[in-house]
């Protein structure tokens, strides 16, 4: 299993916590092991079990993979194309509080030649009014729990203004980095990981096709 499908179900793990009402619990977070090559890798992800309490019927619909979501990333990062990964999306829609905060989610990949450089990218169709600053947070934190941990855990977390927009990233201890923006006007969040000197979530999330 790829870093980046144990990283979206972390993420969506996170959605137990910002889902439910009550006391908050911890993240929950992939335990990862492996080492990238021609692409990342990891051995264990959470087990996502029902919430602590009952929930009533919302009337919710399923999450489906959506590739129109994907129009919002760059098509290529320094040169190399952003792929779709239809399997790390359909992990990522398994979780089943997903549904309370999103319509549609998608993923892609882009990786260099040598593979010293790599970017994956989650990007998610919120429905209107369910993701708040709180929930948004412990998304955030779920899905960098996820990234860092088989990386040395994390070792800083920072602001940037990229194109304009606040991004939110987070450094591991072996130099992995996760990656956070919410496109309020558009309904769309990205969060993403990459790995290598050249930075391909900064370019990534500098360059991303969001209209004016």
């Amino acid at each position: 299993m790829t870093r980046g499908r144990a990283a979206a179900l972390a993420l969506a793990a996170g959605l137990l916590v910002g889902c439910q009402s009550g006391p908050t619990a911890p993240p929950g977070g992939a335990v990862e092991s492996g080492r990238a090559t021609a692409g990342p890798s990891a051995d264990v992800v959470p087990s996502l079990g029902p919430p602590p309490s009952p929930t009533q019927p919302d009337g919710t619909r399923p999450v489906v993979v959506d590739p129109t979501v994907l129009a919002f990333l760059p098509e290529a990062v320094d040169g190399n194309r952003l792929i779709e990964s239809i399997d790390e999306a359909t992990d990522a829609i398994a979780n089943p509080d997903l549904p309370k905060l999103a319509s549609g989610i998608d993923a892609a990949v882009a990786v260099d030649g040598g593979h010293t450089n790599l970017v994956y990218a989650l990007a998610v169709r919120l429905l209107p009014d369910k993701l708040t600053d709180a929930i948004y947070q412990q998304w955030r934190d779920s899905y960098d729990e996820g990234t860092c941990n088989s990386a040395g855990g994390v070792v800083g977390r920072a602001e940037a203004r990229l194109d304009d927009r606040t991004v939110y990233i987070t450094s591991c201890v072996q130099g992995i980095r996760a990656y956070h923006v919410w496109l309020h006007d558009q309904g769309i969040l990205i969060s993403a990981w990459a790995t290598g000197d050249g930075r391909f979530g900064e370019v990534m999330m500098d360059n991303l096709r969001v209209p004016a």
